[in-house]
């Protein structure tokens, strides 16, 4: 089955147009039962967006992304009483990865004695794809189950599930009801290197799987890219994200300071660098928020993937069963909770409550490749009294490290501030040479959008419509009669 005619129309027009691509932006904060909530469009250039807007540090830039030519994957997953589609996430992935010999997995499995586990799972349809194993791919699959009644939440959760890494070079966290597409690990690696930056974290909320992935495993592709840039506060007063606003016209990765769970795409050694707290026990407002901090204030920037790079879709059906359910003694339950939701208060500065979770906090706390002062700024979060955050739904540009050092040790060889070039001119300028004019750009339009300015740009050319009219024509040809494959497929 190829995708349909209407897929390749969409992307048809925005060849044609060449159009700019846009941020859609709801303001998820006002009550819904108000007024309707207008759509702003915010104009994006992901082209500019690793110029710091600092014009004294305008020729730094991150490092260049280092790729071997061969590397291995490690995928973290946390289930909570999901062993069937837990196990059905690790099968689509061995199905349809291009290396599956270089796929590793780390599962933190929680489940009651009668649960079906996730390899169970998982082995129980590799059985009948690979009739000439018992369980293909087994032994590269790294598996902490544990009783059920013990989890206590998603983050203490995730921190076993990194104790899981081994040597990989690329580490992904999904949840683990996701479904994955046909060479979904050359394409996200793919995307992660048109970022052009060896520490970035492609992160987002993903689509639904309906209509995304068709029966054979192959790709529909989605229209537009979820981009994370609201928050708020929940009900322990910690930071949340508000849903996910969409990028239209997306064509490449765009920088953002959230980070989301759904996916989590980069280098392993972030893993390694940045842990997670094991101190944040039933902590769900606020995880998010943690590890986004964490990972920019140790050097790591977050970006959205474009519509290009969402090779993985979310199962978003019913789960089978959640934390809430959990039959735990109250009195525990609650001071576990607020000792973790007390620490994040104590971390960034304002006042709490009660006891507090002060173990460990020399190893998770902020990095030291940028403050958190700056992260607030950079992310628009504020935790002084009756002030509003400002959101980061405008056009975001790359900070540069106030302390480079633990990136260069990172990275031998790089340099954030390499010494000057001399270069010598080996041609004579005339006395009377006439001084070229320089010609100046037209003045953009203003805007403001949550307090912060962004810049509208000017119309296509005429030269320019017509490249973009017979490149736009070409592709839609090449992709709709290009022999598409036949091979039989399982169930999505």
């Amino acid at each position: 089955m190829q995708p349909s005619i209407f897929v390749y129309l969409s992307l048809l027009v925005q060849y044609v147009a060449c159009e700019q691509s846009y941020l859609s932006v709801v303001d998820h904060n006002k009550d819904k039962n108000a007024s309707k909530r207008p759509t702003i469009k915010v104009p994006l250039t992901p082209e500019t967006q690793h110029i710091p807007l600092d014009a004294s540090q305008a020729h730094l830039c991150p490092p260049s992304p280092r790729i071997p030519t061969n590397y291995s994957m490690f995928v973290g997953l946390s289930a909570f009483r999901d062993g069937i589609r837990c196990g059905k996430t690790i099968f689509a992935a061995y199905q349809r990865t291009t290396n599956p010999n270089q796929l590793y997995f780390g599962v933190v499995d929680q489940v009651y004695e009668n649960d079906t586990t996730c390899i169970e799972s998982y082995c129980s349809l590799a059985k009948v794809e690979w009739r000439d194993h018992e369980c293909k791919y087994r032994n590269q699959i790294r598996i902490d189950q544990r009783d059920a009644a013990e989890s206590r939440g998603p983050t203490y959760a995730r921190h076993f599930q990194q104790k899981l890494l081994g040597d990989q070079e690329f580490c992904l966290q999904l949840d683990a009801h996701s479904i994955f597409t046909r060479n979904w690990d050359l394409e996200i690696v793919k995307e992660w290197k048109s970022v052009g930056n060896e520490m970035a974290i492609l992160s987002t909320y993903l689509h639904n799987i309906d209509g995304h992935v068709d029966k054979n495993g192959s790709n529909i592709m989605a229209r537009t890219a979820p981009h994370l840039c609201q928050t708020t506060r929940g009900g322990s007063g910690n930071v949340r994200n508000v849903a996910a606003d969409l990028i239209y016209n997306s064509k490449k990765p765009q920088l953002s300071a959230l980070w989301g769970a759904g996916l989590s795409f980069g280098k392993c050694h972030a893993e390694k660098r940045v842990p997670i707290d094991s101190h944040t026990k039933w902590m769900f407002d606020g995880e998010e928020f943690l590890r986004a901090s964490h990972l920019w204030t140790h050097g790591y920037d977050v970006y959205s993937p474009s519509i290009y790079g969402l090779v993985v879709y979310h199962n978003y059906t019913r789960v089978p069963a959640t934390f809430f359910q959990l039959k735990v003694d109250g009195t525990t339950k609650q001071l576990e909770t607020q000792r973790a939701n007390n620490r994040v208060k104590y971390m960034v500065g304002i006042p709490f409550k009660g006891e507090m979770d002060g173990e460990e906090l020399d190893i998770y706390n902020w990095g030291t490749v940028r403050t958190f002062e700056q992260y607030l700024k950079f992310s628009g979060l504020s935790f002084k009294p009756d002030t509003q955050d400002q959101q980061s739904c405008s056009q975001l540009h790359w900070v540069p490290y106030s302390n480079p050092q633990p990136i260069e040790d990172l990275l031998p060889g790089w340099s954030m501030t390499p010494p000057p070039k001399t270069i010598a001119l080996t041609t004579t300028v005339p006395l009377n040479a006439t001084t070229p004019k320089l010609e100046l750009k037209p003045a953009m339009r203003k805007e403001r959008l949550h307090g912060v300015d962004f810049q509208s740009t000017k119309p296509l050319n005429s030269t320019t419509f017509g490249i973009c009219l017979v490149f736009g024509i070409v592709v839609v040809i090449f992709m709709y009669f290009a022999p598409k494959s036949d091979d039989s497929s399982k169930e999505q």
